[in-house]
């Protein structure tokens, strides 16, 4: 039934997916601001111009659009719990990948090519940065729900 709990987590996660490109992942500020979206690093000023070339948020995007196709792939895969529960843990994998490279690749990345402008990395103020672990937490309730499922049915074979 796709109106199960675990399928409403998954849209969730979706959602939480799908706006992300709307808003910074994070800012840096100091002698020059930018910000760090899922499309582009850009100057807030129009003037500044990036230090990295367009390709420089290939991987965030390429982990980003395989999350949510596979998300949407889950959504309808309810008849085949077994198939739905690893893509989901796989799934989760994903979001925890991409959140480990803005932590531990783009990060370091940016702050070590404006090393003289006395950058200063803040997230706080980028809702961008949350997202990824909504979407987290909506995809962990969903593989619980999920294996709560498979659980159940094992239950009801047995009983007849």
């Amino acid at each position: 039934m796709i109106q199960r709990k675990q399928t409403l987590f998954i849209l969730l996660s979706c959602i939480a997916l799908v706006i992300m490109p709307f808003f910074s992942i994070a800012s840096y500020f100091g002698d020059f601001s930018y910000t760090l979206n899922l499309f582009n690093f850009k100057g807030i000023i129009a003037e500044i111009q990036s230090p990295f070339s367009s390709i420089f948020n290939a991987p965030l995007i390429g982990i980003w659009a395989l999350t949510l196709a596979l998300n949407l792939v889950i959504i309808f895969l309810y008849k085949k719990r077994n198939l739905q529960l690893r893509l989901t843990s796989i799934s989760i994998g994903l979001v925890m990948v991409f959140m480990l490279l803005i932590f531990i690749y783009y990060t370091p990345a940016i702050e070590k090519q404006l090393v003289g402008f006395n950058i200063k990395t803040i997230y706080t103020n980028s809702v961008g940065i949350y997202l990824p672990i909504i979407a987290f937490i909506f995809l962990v309730f969903a593989y619980n729900f999920i294996k709560k499922d498979i659980k159940t049915m094992k239950a009801l074979d047995r009983i007849r």
